[in-house]
């Protein structure tokens, strides 16, 4: 009963625009309007042409397909690649794979036998709901990261790299003191588009009003529904799973430390029960959400793990 009280008040609310398929479905295709006006806000640029064409619908026209892109692609004034996302969950690599994607996007965007003046600038947007340990020293929210020289902070190697990320914990906190910034009314919406905050914004905020007009309207969809329970269900079971596993790693650490009988190998037992068990938490909920026909691309977004990882587990399993 409970469980059915639980999924009555799902069909009931909103929908949130932090889940990967709301995202997608508020600000993809035949979005272009909100999205322009978002991505005006974060890069500071005048947009003349959004092209979001770069990736297939959420949605395609088998209406009981399961599958769905990672993120968000789209081509600005012709000549800027860019790549929207939102990270729920933080983990140690996660600034490696946001280089890694950053990477990969900006070697696609050159066609065999092309000369290098068809590269174009390439800008990967990363909202993170959550803190980065590695940022605590840096007082601001939005971080904008590009090849610099060592010495001479103010020379920029090439313009064509670009990663912008977003705290949005940050975010919320840097609104109450600077509530005109577009930018950051944009991260209120996202984290909470019943707040009373947000009602304010868009009293003035033509754009943002819209979105949330939109997102009233896609959270009555009740294939896009199931598709965001399924995919908030995917991220809350990995959260889960990470949370056993370093507790069970700590345990074990200690037991190994113990059996050792020294404080080095305390240390080393406590760190190898940790990434041993974190390890397996992350194949547990990637074989979870593969069963739940979620793609393998955004398997590994929310894990972590590589393609060569989540494969070789597979097969092992198989045997």
């Amino acid at each position: 009963m409970v469980k059915e009280n639980d999924e009555e008040e799902e069909k009931r609310g909103i929908l949130q625009p932090k889940n990967d398929v709301v995202f997608q479905a508020l600000f993809g295709r035949g979005k272009e309007r909100i999205t322009k006006a978002m991505l005006e806000d974060i890069l500071k640029i005048k947009i003349h042409k959004l092209d979001l064409d770069k990736g297939k619908d959420l949605v395609n026209d088998n209406k009981e397909s399961k599958n769905g892109r990672v993120d968000l692609r789209a081509v600005i004034n012709d000549d800027i690649e860019c790549d929207i996302e939102i990270q729920l969950s933080t983990h140690e690599k996660m600034i490696e794979r946001f280089v890694y994607y950053w990477a990969k996007m900006y070697v696609a965007n050159l066609k065999i036998g092309q000369k290098y003046k068809g590269v174009r600038k390439t800008i990967s947007i990363i909202i993170v709901d959550d803190e980065i340990k590695k940022f605590r020293g840096i007082h601001k929210a939005h971080t904008k990261w590009q090849l610099r020289e060592e010495k001479y902070k103010d020379v920029i190697l090439t313009s064509f790299c670009e990663i912008s990320i977003i705290e949005l914990p940050r975010a919320i906190r840097e609104y109450q003191g600077n509530k005109q910034d577009e930018m950051l009314q944009w991260m209120m919406f996202l984290d909470n588009p019943e707040n009373k905050e947000v009602a304010e914004i868009m009293e003035e905020n033509e754009d943002i009003k819209e979105a949330k007009e939109e997102l009233d309207k896609i959270s009555q969809d009740d294939l896009l529904r199931r598709m965001a329970l399924k995919a908030d269900l995917a991220q809350r079971d990995h959260e889960q799973l990470m949370y056993e596993a370093e507790r069970d790693g700590r345990e074990l650490g200690l037991k190994l430390g113990r059996e050792e009988g020294l404080e080095e190998g305390l240390k080393e037992g406590h760190e190898k029960g940790i990434k041993e068990g974190e390890k397996k938490a992350k194949l547990e909920t990637a074989q979870k959400m593969l069963e739940e026909e979620i793609t393998l691309e955004q398997v590994m977004r929310i894990t972590g793990l590589t393609r060569e990882e989540i494969i070789e587990d597979m097969e092992k399993s198989k045997k």
